[in-house]
């Protein structure tokens, strides 16, 4: 029963956030004269992070599990993030595009993540599906197409 509540939960917080990331975009371009209007624009994106917030806070009372999960995935995407601004992938598979996402290692053992980007030296980074970022050599890892 709780996991379709956090899930109902993520939609909402989903579109927040799309509702949010429009706001935004509007607000760059009002032009810089017209502060009224660009004060109207970010109380909106305040008050949309403010909902954010609060409906995140119902996924923690209602499942402490998730709610976990949830904040090991955001910090191992900001790792991941991070990770990514000196390297140049030739690859990225991620779990939204396909439907599936995993890296095969030369033993047969599969990992299923999030995002897998292999970079030009043939090294790969990925993001599991338990939150965490992780880096593999390209000589661990099967050569196939994903």
């Amino acid at each position: 029963m709780s996991s379709s509540i956090v899930k109902s939960i993520l939609q909402r917080i989903n579109f927040i956030e799309t509702d949010m990331n429009l706001h935004k975009q509007i607000l760059m371009s009002i032009p810089t004269k017209e502060t009224h209007e660009m004060e109207k624009v970010i109380k909106k994106i305040a008050g949309f992070k403010q909902q954010i917030e609060d409906l995140r806070m119902e996924i923690q009372k209602t499942d402490q599990d998730e709610y976990a999960k949830i904040i090991a995935i955001e910090q191992a995407a900001r790792k991941f993030s991070q990770i990514s601004k000196d390297k140049k992938f030739i690859q990225v598979n991620t779990l939204n595009e396909t439907g599936e996402c995993y890296i095969t290692f030369n033993d047969g053992t599969r990992l299923d993540c999030l995002v897998a980007a292999k970079e030009e030296n043939g090294n790969w980074t990925v993001l599991t599906l338990d939150g965490e970022t992780k880096e593999y050599p390209g000589g661990f890892i099967k050569q196939e197409k994903q």
